[in-house]
């Protein structure tokens, strides 16, 4: 038997799907180069500046605060700190990841019996005629 022949249409069909491909981002890159140039000038950005300020300057001050500027003082609490962590003692987690075995076998486990319900109070005996 023969080798069947390769189609050359096949290798235009690719150079088609590309240049269609890189026409598409092209068009998409020009849409978004338009739409960001009209978003215009944001009226809050100073507020936002302005609260960024504020915020890294509480941060700022509460480390100084802390005395966590002075890199021994810091390197002194992170060591204490990781000292009383290691001593803790490794406990099992009560988290349940869904569709583990934990959680499978937990939720094939019957459920606890509900509590019978109350009897319904009985009918008020009809007044007798004085």
């Amino acid at each position: 038997m023969s080798q069947p022949e390769t189609s050359k249409k096949a290798g235009a069909t690719f150079m088609w799907v590309l240049g269609a491909f890189a026409g598409f981002a092209v068009l998409f890159t020009l849409i978004q180069a338009f739409n960001e140039s009209k978003q215009g000038f944001d009226p809050r950005e100073q507020e936002r500046f302005n609260n960024t300020a504020e915020i890294l300057k509480a941060q700022t001050d509460n480390i100084a605060k802390l005395g966590l500027n002075d890199a021994a003082k810091k390197k002194a609490v992170f060591e204490k700190t990781l000292a009383a962590l290691a001593s803790k003692p490794v406990g099992a987690s009560t988290q349940v990841v869904p569709g583990s075995p934990t959680q499978l076998k937990q939720a094939a486990a019957a459920a606890p019996a509900a509590a019978p319900a109350a009897p319904a109070p009985a009918p008020a005996a009809p007044a007798s005629p004085k």
